[in-house]
């Protein structure tokens, strides 16, 4: 009897634990005129790190909901055209959020025709990005950033409720995310989301992203560079520079990159325990101990050849180094 109440009393204590971890957050977004907000991105981050765990799309009427794993998890509710909000997990019912308008993204005054259009066709979602408030997004994956149901950050591709995405740019398959880092949001036409590819594609593939740029205004060459520091709470500024240039003559193309900069990230390690009941209980502890310091020089150079706007052909050599630094 005294080693089945010590059972059981463990059994309500794991149970209790995983009822504080795993909960389900859920809101509803409006805009500045009250009105329900569809087709939204909510995504929830890890902490410290922020990488992705999960995302969704709020429905017709501006509802969402998102199932958490562990308490160490932040909201990141972002649409086309709106300010982004963060927000913590705690309460679960984050109530009516309302959204305002990015006024640097839109300019002074909204205008609702300069949102982008999507429609179903076929297997795809389609985005049309010209003429439309995405062409300022800034490089191709902020843009993919702000594609309703896609998060992309830190070179990771991903489609909710599918998982990670294979990227095709004018029907060739991307080999490498920082690819889509070198293209500008205003050189691309549309994007296609397919969150259930068909036999076309390898049954390993969970989801495809078919972006399809427009033809370029003029030949000759072109460059420009990109320096960019950011703060992370836990870890400090992370610094990088990248100089991209490029030349075009018909559908030769010939283009590079030089990438430079310093990361700095956390030694993270995890702690896992298993108890064995009527049930398999499992609990993880993440823990971040100092801070590792790296920099990094990065080579590109690519030669392509586009014989429509489907089809093209082409090769790329890379270079990559790495400078680790102790930690702090």
């Amino acid at each position: 009897m005294h080693t089945i109440g010590k059972a059981l009393l463990l059994l309500c204590s794991l149970t209790s634990a995983g009822e504080i971890a795993a909960q389900t957050v859920s809101g509803k977004l409006i805009d500045e005129n009250k009105q329900p907000l569809p087709y939204a991105n909510v995504v929830l981050l890890a902490l410290p790190d922020s990488t992705f765990v999960t995302g969704t799309v709020t429905a017709e009427d501006g509802t969402f909901s998102l199932n958490t794993t562990t308490p160490n998890q932040l909201v990141r509710i972002s649409s086309i055209g709106y300010n982004t909000v963060y927000k913590p997990i705690q309460p679960a019912n984050l109530g009516v959020i309302q959204l305002t308008s990015d006024t640097q993204q839109l300019g002074e005054v909204v205008v609702k025709a300069d949102l982008p259009k999507m429609q179903l066709k076929g297997d795809a979602m389609i985005t049309t990005v010209t003429g439309s408030v995405l062409e300022k997004a800034g490089t191709g994956e902020d843009l993919l950033n702000k594609i309703p149901g896609v998060s992309a950050e830190d070179e990771e591709v991903n489609v909710f409720g599918s998982g990670t995405a294979e990227i095709y740019i004018n029907g060739r398959k991307v080999r490498d995310n920082s690819e889509i880092d070198q293209l500008s949001s205003d050189q691309i036409k549309r994007v296609e989301v397919v969150k259930n590819p068909g036999a076309r594609y390898d049954a390993s593939v969970k989801a495809v992203i078919r972006i399809i740029t427009k033809k370029a205004a003029g030949e000759g060459f072109g460059f420009n560079n990109r320096f960019v520091t950011r703060h992370r709470r836990t870890y400090g500024w992370t610094t990088f520079d990248q100089f991209n240039f490029n030349y075009q003559k018909g559908g030769f193309d010939l283009s590079g990159t030089l990438f430079g900069g310093r990361f700095r990230n956390g030694n993270n390690q995890q702690i896992g325990m298993k108890t064995y009941l009527d049930k398999l209980w499992e609990q993880k502890m993440d823990a971040s101990y100092g801070k590792n310091s790296n920099s990094n020089v990065q080579g590109i150079l690519s030669l392509n050849y586009q014989f429509n706007e489907k089809h093209s052909m082409g090769v790329r050599y890379d270079m990559d180094k790495y400078f680790n630094s102790s930690g702090d």
